[in-house]
């Protein structure tokens, strides 16, 4: 019985096995994200790699499911090396993976969603916060 059965997981759900789970992307999209977005599918997967490791303590939120292209998606948030606020989308595939569709930095309305959710420190300004934004 494989764990999806066992633990009555739907395939589409948004799940991540220790030594189980493996993470991609379509590597035939990484020049146009990059050009699109101004960040690398590539640096996404090390990132999201970084975020799952209990290494240090970094804020992250995930969105509920939806569907897109007709497949069940999950937006994910957080902050990357240079403080700023990224956006990625993510789907499962087969065996456990994860695959990496758009990675970018959030916008300015994205960013206020974020902070407002993870609690951010309230006395700071989020128009401050979120100056960088688009």
């Amino acid at each position: 019985m494989d764990i999806l059965t066992k633990m009555e997981i739907p395939e589409y759900e948004f799940r991540l096995i220790i030594g189980g789970t493996q993470i991609d992307y379509d590597k035939s999209k990484e020049m146009s994200n990059r050009k699109k977005h101004g960040y690398s599918l590539e640096s996404a997967v090390h990132y999201f790699e970084q975020l799952l490791l209990p290494i240090k303590h970094s804020p992250f939120m995930t969105s509920d499911a939806f569907i897109e292209n007709g497949e069940v998606r999950h937006m994910h948030m957080g902050i990357d090396d240079s403080g700023n606020v990224v956006l990625f989308v993510t789907t499962m595939r087969e065996e456990e993976t994860v695959r990496v569709i758009s990675f970018r930095r959030a916008r300015k309305s994205e960013c206020k969603i974020f902070y407002q959710n993870i609690d951010y420190n309230n006395s700071l300004n989020l128009n401050e916060l979120t100056r960088g934004g688009f």
